[in-house]
């Protein structure tokens, strides 16, 4: 049986999401037929992880992704390998706990883009500052697996007169400050270094055009290469999508069938010029659950994040989400004529959650390995955040061979071609 796409779908995923493909490239010849164990679709952090977990137990595998490796919504994210801070106030210690301990291994396989800093989270009183104190301390304790930590960086309550050095305290709310480990990333240079690390055979810039299937399991793909027409076939044993937030529209668009699976949250990170004094990293708990962040890097500060739900895994900004994130600032550090500086560049990075009722940000950013009840040979994988894809990727690697690999979590990844490096300072 052939599955042909829908003329018209109810959902456009298209789009600005994903640029015109290259009108040339230098790679070898892709095949016009291949046939391997895994087909997966979608070339973020989720398949390419896939992709180097299924190298390392010795499986074939092919990558087909729309755009480029990594040139989606996981290069987006806010750039944190965290256990995440704000699962302190919401009890979710299981999730906080496992995402600390995936931050130590990233730092082991991927050193060349992780960087250990000291996020300073600021308190208005005595009371907030305790509360922090203690908080944080448990954060820091049950994350203490902090391999190349700098020993320059300190934890712990901010000294007074360091504090009041920087210029985002003058004039504000805050009366101190409690430092905290985290990790920033680099989240696209991740993604394309787990493909290098990988023998899959990457169909890059190809467009899904129809499916065959037999007797209840997915059998082959019919792709079309977005920069010279050819179509080629992809037939695989097992099929994974590993699509983000596109999951839904693509299994609409594709199967003819309902598939509301996620809940889609939008936050905006703006790159503003940087300020000197403003050395670490600021974390600031705001309303409903949301963090704010204020982050020097490349030269720049990083500032983000608001939050709204949204319908595609590709929105535009809104005014109503600058603005909101300006007035964000402006409460927690007037001091700064944020508006007045220049905005370097914009990004909107949208997150699929799993989850029912209620606002998004209550939402877990835990993720789902699903069985598709149409198609036995085909797995989804839903939500997830960048933190725990490896390790996510490394226990469906298990489930779709049978075979462990304990390796995963210390041999390092390969750089890719051409790639800049992200050292400790």
């Amino acid at each position: 049986m052939t599955l042909s796409l829908l003329s018209e779908s109810p959902l456009d995923i298209t789009a600005p999401a994903w640029p015109a493909a290259p009108s040339a490239h230098s790679r070898e010849a892709l095949p016009g037929t291949l046939q391997v164990e895994v087909g997966i679709i979608g070339a973020g952090i989720h398949g390419a992880a896939l992709a180097r977990e299924l190298k390392l137990r010795n499986v074939s595998c092919a990558v087909i992704d729309k755009g480029a490796v990594g040139g989606g919504t996981s290069q987006w994210s806010t750039k944190l390998f965290h256990g995440g801070i704000r699962y302190l106030a919401t009890g979710d210690i299981k999730q906080m706990r496992e995402g600390l301990a995936a931050r130590a291994t990233w730092m082991r396989i991927a050193p060349q883009h992780c960087r250990w800093e000291a996020f300073w989270m600021p308190h208005e009183g005595l009371f907030q500052g305790l509360s922090h104190r203690f908080g944080i301390g448990l954060y820091d304790y049950w994350g203490n697996d902090r391999p190349n930590w700098p020993r320059e960086l300190r934890l712990g309550g901010v000294p007074r007169r360091l504090f009041e050095a920087d210029p985002r305290s003058r004039n504000g709310p805050f009366r101190g400050a409690v430092a905290y480990a985290d990790c920033l990333t680099w989240d696209r240079e991740v993604v394309q270094d787990f493909m290098a690390s990988s023998d899959a055979t990457l169909f890059d810039f190809h467009e899904v055009e129809r499916w065959s299937d037999a007797a209840g399991r997915l059998d082959t793909v019919t792709i079309r290469d977005r920069r010279d027409g050819t179509a080629r076939t992809i037939k695989a044993q097992k099929w994974v999508f590993a699509l983000g937030p596109w999951t839904d529209g693509c299994v609409r668009q594709w199967f003819q069938e309902d598939s509301y699976r996620l809940r889609l949250s939008a936050g905006i990170h703006m790159w503003l010029d940087p300020i000197p004094g403003c050395d670490r990293p600021w974390a600031m708990r705001r309303p409903k659950g949301r963090i704010l962040f204020v982050i020097p890097r490349d030269g720049c500060l990083q500032v983000g994040t608001t939050e709204r739900e949204v319908d595609t895994g590709w929105v535009p900004i809104v005014e109503s989400e600058r603005e909101e994130l300006y007035l964000g600032l402006e409460a927690c550090m007037p001091s700064i004529a944020w508006r007045s500086l220049r905005v370097h560049k914009e990004e909107l990075g949208v997150r699929p959650l799993t989850g029912g009722a209620g606002s998004t940000t209550k939402l877990s950013r835990e993720a789902v390995l699903e069985h598709h009840p149409r198609f036995s040979n085909l797995r989804l994988v839903l939500g997830g955040k960048i933190t725990t894809a490896r390790l996510l990727m490394a226990q469906l690697a298990t489930e779709l061979t049978g075979r462990p690999c304990p390796e995963s979590a210390t041999v390092p990844l390969l750089r890719a071609e051409g790639q800049p490096t992200h050292v400790q300072p």
